[in-house]
């Protein structure tokens, strides 16, 4: 039997999390978190309900079958307990009018979405939603969206402003967590493959217990999680690949795994792997803020029964987002109305605030895919001691999802495969 190899992943997202659990059941892995806690929960927010003690997912992560299908095995086989919920929405104006809403019905195991409010946005709203998932399917499979972005495909299928502005932008910016311009710039055929995955019909799902459970399942194959990690630099020789930390001396493994951010990646690794940090600037990203709050306010009298809402304004860059988690998380059920607000328009009072936090999230562009698919394919064609992953390396909108995949490859390449997939 071949022994353990001494592996260091550097970044504890639900990449580096995923990448721990999967390899740590054959080799010794070390996870290293620039954090005070694993990057997953870094920003949870503590909150007593009931006279309990309870963290709070900041953002707030949920998943869908269909789309979510490695990340959902991943849990199932590291014990993770998974629940549904609701995310129906509602779209409103600035000045409060919801002009569009619909709710969730379940049945058979399908959650069919069914509109509520049939004034004349939301008539139009529906003809071209249809439209779009009777149009945009064929077009991806007779290869005419290819090359496309998002924004140039709409607009060459002439879709209603009502649809484009009202809905979908706002619905895919909260999505991918970026601008209407970044949305607007995805490869079309990235777009399509998500609402064509199932996902519109498909019950959306979140880890019963949070985050935190999720992330000390995904830990307990971990060898040793080093927090507060600094690591300055990345020297790769044939012994091997040595990390040196901020705050300690170097240390030598046998390979690493990177699994932050693309331009923390790009920084780190710009000596021992100048082609990869190349391609990993290629990725775009943009900043946003989520803020937890009880302010009542930013959601409309009209959009208060509504799990989620949108508040629309064209001038701004990007949705409000309105998520009331007394809808999402059962033991806030009876609690007072709480909220997690990303890219706030309006500002909470701040007597109502709970806790806040930036993050950077990146986007796909059809240079970007690009270059992604050049790195995936020389980490799977050549052999090597230093490894990228992350949501951004994989097809699709860089969610949960694609990040589980992305380790998924890199524990393939290092010949550990995910027990469901050798099942």
């Amino acid at each position: 039997m071949t022994a353990p190899l001494n592996i260091a992943i550097v970044g504890s997202g639900i990449a580096g999390l995923a990448a721990t659990w999967l390899l740590g059941r054959s080799h010794k892995v070390t996870l290293f978190e620039r954090h005070a806690r694993p990057g997953m929960g870094a920003f949870n927010v503590a909150l007593d309900a009931g006279g309990k003690a309870m963290r709070i997912d900041v953002p707030l992560r949920v998943f869908k079958s269909g789309y979510y299908d490695n990340l959902m095995a991943l849990y199932r086989a590291a014990g993770v307990q998974m629940q549904p919920t609701d995310h129906a929405a509602s779209f409103s104006t600035p000045a409060g009018d919801t002009y569009f809403r619909y709710r969730n019905l379940v049945l058979a195991g399908r959650s069919i979405p069914l509109v509520t409010d049939w004034r004349r946005h939301a008539r139009t709203i529906t003809r071209e939603v249809l439209r779009f998932l009777r149009q945009a399917p064929r077009d991806r499979a007779a290869g005419r969206t290819q090359g496309l972005s998002l924004g140039d495909y709409l607009q060459r299928h002439r879709y209603d402003a009502a649809f484009v502005d009202g809905m979908l932008l706002p619905s895919l910016a909260a999505v991918c967590t970026c601008s209407y311009e970044g949305v607007r710039r995805y490869p079309a055929d990235t777009l399509i493959d998500f609402f064509t995955s199932g996902s519109l019909t498909q019950c959306t799902w979140r880890a019963r217990h949070g985050s935190e459970d999720a992330i000390a399942r995904l830990l307990a194959p971990c060898d040793e999680l080093v927090c507060e990690a600094h690591i300055k630099t990345v020297l790769v020789d044939g012994d091997g690949v040595h990390l040196t930390n901020e705050h300690g001396p170097s240390r030598r493994f046998d390979h690493v795994v990177i699994a932050a951010q693309a331009n923390q990646a790009a920084a780190l690794v710009e000596s021992p792997d100048a082609e990869a940090a190349d391609w990993l600037r290629q990725v775009p990203y943009e900043g946003s803020e989520v803020v937890v709050h009880r302010d009542a306010r930013l959601v409309p009298t009209s959009a208060r029964t509504s799990p989620v809402h949108f508040s629309v304004d064209p001038a701004a860059a990007a949705p409000m987002a309105n998520i009331r988690l007394n809808h999402i998380v059962p033991e806030l059920a009876d609690e007072a109305a709480l909220y997690q607000t990303w890219n706030p328009l309006t500002e909470p009072a701040a007597d109502q605030v709970l806790g806040r936090a930036r993050f950077e999230r990146p986007l796909v562009t059809l240079g970007s895919q690009s270059a992604m698919a050049a790195l995936v394919a020389r980490q799977t064609a050549s052999p090597t001691r230093l490894w990228f992953c992350g949501s951004y390396l994989m097809p699709g909108i860089p969610l949960l999802e694609s990040a589980a995949q992305s380790a998924l490859h890199v524990a393939k390449q290092l010949g550990v495969p995910a027990p469901w997939a050798a099942a």
